[in-house]
């Protein structure tokens, strides 16, 4: 099968690391895979750091075909009208038909549900979230597939998509590559908790983090938690840790590779995800590979595992901010014997989670769509809405590079 990505340039957890994951599955598996971003000229402002998802593919051999321009401070600061005529301009040299997986950025939207005459369309809606419904509500019209990531998004996106062909909505995690199983056994007798995301209150309540440890503490159970991750409230939370002594229990890693937060999975025995909302956390799929449990609340994506006959032995769900039930549930599993537990994550991870699951999936869904070529309208960008957006760009660039000295 022809298949091609779409997405902004860097790599912004887990929608693009997937992306590019699976991009380069599908290319190993003998599939024509193009993949379109594009390529800074020097590292975005907004980029703080991170890779850029040419940079992601380009770390392994592979057959993953790139279509990419240079993109500057232009393409930054610009317009996203300009940046939607950038994507559309990529899209235009793809073989015609080839079906287009969309990241979660609006430009990307736009440029790729005005290029649908020539190529199928397949909205990804990532999270339980209104940034995505408002995306699909926008662009329903010309979207020929919509891949929800649990059963409550599909849910949410049909109700408000009432007018919206049902068959056309399918229930899809997100997959990941699984880790080589890890078979050392424990040596102590330390509970040791994860946290892996971003350290904020909006989404991630990762306050109740803090009130967690404390409970534990209250408790007499013997515990290590890692804060794994970057973000808004990491300073206040650390200033809460030295303040209420619990130092020698909470520890801050910081922003780690992916490869760093995989050692600290396999080492570990329950994550925690404290969420208001989720889509399918990427977190989850990954501690359960890594053989670690899991305790999370009662949100999209992890719902849709509560009942699952492995999650007696290594999922427990709660109610979002019920630190009681939490600890409840951290105590259930803990009780569990390691090597159950162990077996019992691997083994979901293993069937609901891997990228082969999750691309066959995809690929049985993509094979249904109906989608019939029609005249192309043309790439145009008047010049006139050209300059603005260079005069716009040039101005938000002067205005944070003045900032800065």
């Amino acid at each position: 099968m022809r298949i091609a990505f779409l997405c902004h340039p860097y790599h912004r957890g887990g929608v693009t690391r997937w992306m590019a994951d699976a991009a380069l599955a599908l290319a190993e598996k003998g599939h024509e895979v193009y993949f379109i971003a594009v390529s800074p000229v020097k590292e975005f402002y907004s980029a703080k750091g991170r890779e850029t998802l040419l940079q992601l593919i380009g770390k392994s051999a592979n057959t993953v075909k790139i279509i990419s321009e240079p993109a500057g401070y232009e393409f930054e600061f610009g317009t996203p009208e300009y940046r939607a005529w950038s994507y559309k301009r990529l899209i235009s040299k793809l073989p015609a038909g080839t079906p287009v997986i969309l990241s979660d950025d609006h430009a990307v939207w736009e440029a790729a549900t005005y290029m649908h005459n020539g190529y199928p369309v397949v909205g990804v809606l990532h999270a339980d979230e209104n940034h995505y419904y408002d995306l699909a509500e926008k662009y329903q019209s010309k979207v020929d597939l919509f891949a929800c990531v649990s059963v409550r998004v599909k849910v949410t996106a049909k109700n408000r998509m009432p007018d919206y062909d049902p068959a056309k909505l399918v229930t899809i995690p997100c997959g990941i590559n699984l880790p080589a199983v890890r078979t050392a056994e424990r040596t102590d007798d330390i509970l040791k908790l994860v946290f892996v995301g971003r350290i904020s209150e909006y989404q991630k309540r990762a306050g109740d983090l803090i009130k967690i440890a404390e409970l534990l503490v209250a408790q007499n159970v013997n515990f290590n938690l890692n804060i794994i991750g970057d973000g808004n409230l990491k300073p206040a939370m650390e200033k809460q840790v030295a303040e209420k002594g619990l130092q020698a229990m909470v520890q801050f890693p910081g922003w780690l590779s992916q490869q760093e937060v995989a050692e600290y999975l396999a080492g570990s025995d329950i994550l925690l995800l404290t969420s208001d909302f989720e889509g399918t956390p990427i977190a989850m799929m990954e501690a359960l590979a890594a053989g670690c449990g899991m305790v999370g609340t009662r949100v999209s994506g992890i719902e849709d595992y509560e009942h699952h006959t492995l999650a007696k032995d290594c999922l427990g769900v709660y109610p979002t901010g019920d630190i009681a039930a939490a600890i409840t549930k951290i105590r259930i599993l803990a009780a569990i014997p390691h090597i159950v537990r162990r077996e019992a994550a691997r083994q979901m991870a293993e069937t609901e989670f891997s990228m082969e699951v999750c691309l066959e999936r995809y690929l049985a869904a993509m094979h249904k769509i109906k989608w019939q070529p029609a005249r192309m309208p043309s790439i145009s960008f008047s010049s006139k809405r050209l300059l603005y957006s260079r005069l716009l760009a040039i101005a938000r660039y002067a205005k944070i590079s003045f900032s800065e000295r």
